[in-house]
């Protein structure tokens, strides 16, 4: 690495720790004034304010590594330039790619370290914040379903119930539907309520019929029949993506598909865990490139040019996720698109940068 190069990151790397905590702070504050109401309602105590903030940190890092790196990039730059700095870097051949060299590798660097510290770190320290805060607040939720719709293993037994109360694990207005592997019916069952023992599910009085294969019905026994699906797929979903490892995700997103829940706005946000740390490299292209327009008032200027990007990077996002929730586009588009649109401009933009 040559010593422009190195120079050039010991003016980053401070400034990006200082911006870090700068928007950490931010978001910090925003978070605890949105819920201050809620916990002087529920007369929470300091130290527990201090907890929920305390879990909210990894989350925060998150969000503002991005907004970080871009005003660290593009402040540093912006200061070179304005010093004249790399009128004479530039005046000796040397081009503008190639001194960014060693931030583009940072921000690959960073991208992958973002994955695994959002997998590791991020959704565990969230899941906890979520549960300690509806804790404080009192903020209960009801695992009761209605208007259930789910599918077995197989895909050979459907289960409709009218509504699937949690406390007490019943199921109301149960109608199952039975197939053969070919597709045709094998049997029905009807029942006013069905409840779980704890190995299958037991109905109150059921009907069940046969069908004999010339479109006919006959009587059928209950007790050749093994229902085994385990509550948690009646139950509804409050589960969020966000809240699960990868792995877990794609087992979740798996369950909501067979129970028959609208699952396309949770793959979206499985498909942007990927996507999501690419936004450390998006913006190193915008920094590079924009840093170098400004000559006066380079730390405001660089400090709204990050803002402006980044708002604009998550409104494009937002707007493809609302779209792949609606599933008017593919939950793969709405996580990606913006990620190929961003790339796609910065690369642009840096090809008419000063040089």
């Amino acid at each position: 690495m040559k010593k422009i190069q190195m120079y050039l990151l010991k003016q980053f790397i401070p400034v990006f720790f200082v911006s870090l905590l700068f928007f950490i702070l931010v978001l910090e504050l925003v978070d605890l004034f949105s819920n201050l109401w809620r916990y002087l309602a529920n007369e929470v105590v300091l130290a527990d304010m201090f907890r929920v903030l305390f879990l909210y940190i990894p989350k925060c890092v998150s969000y503002s590594v991005p907004v970080a790196v871009l005003f660290a990039a593009s402040y540093t730059i912006g200061n070179m330039y304005a010093h004249n700095e790399l009128t004479a870097v530039f005046s000796a051949g040397y081009p503008l790619f190639a001194l960014a060299l060693p931030l583009l590798f940072f921000g690959v660097l960073l991208s992958v370290a973002m994955f695994f510290f959002e997998d590791r770190v991020v959704i565990h320290s969230l899941m906890k914040k979520n549960e300690l805060n509806r804790l404080l607040t009192r903020s209960d939720l009801s695992l009761s379903n209605a208007n259930v719709v789910v599918m077995d293993d197989s895909g050979n037994t459907v289960y409709t119930a009218e509504y699937y109360r949690d406390t007490d694990q019943i199921l109301y207005d149960v109608f199952i539907v039975m197939r053969n592997t070919d597709g045709s019916l094998d049997a029905v069952v009807q029942s006013f309520s069905g409840s779980w023992n704890g190995n299958s599910w037991k109905f109150e009085n059921p009907e069940i019929y046969k069908f004999d294969g010339k479109g006919g019905l006959i009587p059928g026994n209950i007790e050749d029949f093994v229902f085994d699906e385990p509550p948690d797929l009646f139950r509804r979903n409050v589960t969020s993506v966000d809240e699960l490892p990868v792995a877990e995700a794609g087992k979740h997103i798996e369950m909501l598909r067979r129970s028959g829940f609208p699952y396309a706005e949770d793959l979206a946000n499985y498909y942007k865990r990927f996507s999501f740390p690419f936004t450390v490299f998006i913006v190193l292209f915008f920094s590079v490139s924009l840093a170098g327009r400004f000559k006066k008032n380079i730390l405001l200027m660089s400090l709204l040019l990050s803002l402006a990007v980044a708002v604009s990077y998550y409104i494009l996002q937002m707007v493809t996720m609302l779209l792949a929730k609606w599933e008017y586009v593919s939950p793969l588009f709405g996580a990606w698109f913006p990620v190929v649109v961003f790339i796609g401009s910065g690369i642009g933009i840096l090809k008419t940068a000063r040089t």
